[in-house]
């Protein structure tokens, strides 16, 4: 086996002390051009989709919402704005923690088929149905394989506010199959006041007087949502 001799391992080592923070810094400029969803891949696929599926809520609250003013049914078409914010802080939320992950994500872009308000109501029922049972449900299992606190906290919120959503628009279609018109203007009778929770977008049909009973945040981080004209 070949040796080497006192000089020359002082000149490598030498060599090394010079060539070294040189490599450190080229592997940790590698690691961070790879980003952190190169640590949080599946995490980050579910937030992608999670963003998605949230904005396309918005999107069609928001015409479901104009239609229900063009028929005449203010407190439904209050009802269906307020959702459409609230799923709009879910997204926000996603988006978010997407940028502190370094990941992009995009715009999404679907057909917003609008029936009658009857028709719409029905519809809405039918999804938020199937993201409580079947969407964040799935979420969550993907979640726990990387454990990224962030992520599953901001999904529980959206999973416990669409059982908020899912519950008061059960609320209006409870009688609605065979009298929807009497029942409708029943609800046109009530006086509504929705307030949405900033941070998880918890949704409440009065003024708030407690912390939300979803993330605990304090009163003043509800917005109350202005009526549609």
């Amino acid at each position: 086996m070949k040796t080497i001799s006192r000089r020359q391992f002082l000149y490598f080592s030498g060599v090394f002390s010079v060539f070294y923070p040189l490599f450190f810094a080229v592997a940790s400029s590698r690691e961070n051009k790879l980003g952190k969803d190169h640590r949080f891949p599946i995490t980050i696929a579910v937030l992608k989709a999670a963003y998605m599926s949230e904005m396309i809520a918005h999107q069609h609250y928001n015409r479901y919402s104009r239609k229900a003013v063009d028929e005449r049914y203010p407190n439904i078409a209050y009802l269906f704005s307020t959702l459409a914010v609230s799923e709009k802080i879910h997204a926000d939320n996603y988006k978010r923690i997407l940028t502190s992950l370094d990941s992009g994500f995009e715009k999404p872009e679907c057909e917003i088929l609008i029936s009658n308000t009857k028709a719409n109501l029905e519809k809405a029922a039918e999804k938020e149905l199937i993201k409580i049972k079947e969407t964040y449900p799935d979420f969550f299992a993907k979640l726990k394989k990387e454990s990224y606190d962030e992520a599953v906290i901001n999904c529980m919120y959206s999973w416990k506010s669409h059982q908020q959503h899912e519950e008061k628009i059960k609320e209006i279609l409870k009688y609605c199959n065979m009298f929807f018109g009497s029942v409708a203007r029943k609800i046109e009778g009530l006086k509504l006041d929705f307030h949405v929770c900033e941070i998880c977008g918890s949704t409440v049909d009065e003024t708030p007087k407690a912390p939300c009973n979803i993330c605990n945040y304090p009163v003043s981080y509800y917005q109350k949502i202005k009526r549609p004209t």
